[in-house]
């Protein structure tokens, strides 16, 4: 079975092409800016260096979440689009738990950390069971490390593995909290791989767990900025219309910086040369933060 695997929930994601368990591409990149644009030439270049087209694909599994509001967004609508006209099987992969499964051998508690800002993290705990398995202790939620490391203390057991931006931002909380009882992955295993996103698709595929593509939404965890105002009853912001005739808007903005990346990166080059996927423009979505690209290929 062909499957693409899709992550755009953290700030580190990209696409994956696996052929039962090989893989055959994964490619990786900064993706806090641009993601629309960065996702479709990812998903291009992949298809093209694979020697596979749309219509191979037996399958997709995308990353749902938590994480970044707009990668979600970027990557759901972006497999909706795909399955037009071809009803492929879509698997819906917890972020967290893709995470988790880059720690799973070891026998320790796994902690994938995501940094949800505003002092917060997504967060969601596991067991590693014999046989390098995993077992969900603690669904996905938003916490404070502190709070994190508080339930943990009242928790007996092994070390617990952390890994994620949480995990980075927040370890020295973590080692003062916990101790030798915090251990922490190294780097290069401390995000969800899309390559893992498209593995355990393929298992949830397997065992009939597929999504309903027109059904499937991000899973957010938290509510957004928006929603808290409105039911608290808060006005949006008024337009500052003399500011916006002066300067551009976050729209026109990012398409600056997206075509200013998209002449640097080389995989958007390949991509055009090819006039992308069906030769469609993908949809520019507000990015949640700046960032410049910095590709990562291991192709198998």
């Amino acid at each position: 079975m062909k499957i693409l695997g899709i992550e755009t929930a953290t700030g580190l994601g990209g696409v994956a092409l696996i052929e039962g368990e090989a893989l055959r591409v994964e490619y990786r990149i900064d993706m806090t800016m641009a993601h629309a644009e960065r996702l479709m030439v990812l998903i291009d270049r992949a298809l093209g260096d694979s020697g596979w087209g749309l219509d191979d694909l037996d399958a997709l599994a995308v990353s749902i979440g938590p994480g970044s509001f707009t990668g979600l967004r970027v990557a759901v609508n972006t497999v909706k689009g795909l399955v037009v006209g071809k009803p492929i099987p879509v698997a819906a992969v917890p972020t967290l738990e893709a995470m988790a499964w880059n720690a799973s051998a070891g026998g320790y508690a796994v902690c994938p950390m995501i940094d949800a800002k505003k002092q917060e993290v997504y967060a969601a705990l596991f067991s590693s069971e014999a046989g390098g398995t995993l077992k969900r202790v603690m669904e996905d939620q938003v916490i404070s490390a502190e709070a994190l490391c508080e339930h943990l203390s009242n928790s007996p057991g092994p070390p617990t593995v952390f890994l994620g931006d949480g995990a980075t931002r927040y370890r020295e909380v973590l080692q003062k909290r916990l101790g030798h009882r915090a251990v922490f992955v190294p780097a290069p295993l401390s995000d969800s791989l899309p390559s893992m996103v498209a593995r355990l698709g393929l298992q949830r595929i397997q065992r009939g767990e597929a999504s309903d593509a027109r059904t499937l939404v991000p899973v957010y965890v938290r509510r957004s900025d928006a929603e808290v105002n409105w039911e608290k009853g808060v006005a949006p912001k008024k337009l500052n219309l003399k500011r916006d005739r002066d300067q551009p808007s976050e729209q026109e903005g990012e398409a600056s910086s997206g075509s200013a990346s998209r002449r640097g990166s080389g995989f958007a080059r390949t991509s055009a040369g090819r006039g992308g996927i069906g030769g469609a423009k993908p949809a520019r979505v507000p990015a949640d933060n700046g960032g410049d690209a910095s590709p990562h290929k291991s192709n198998r």
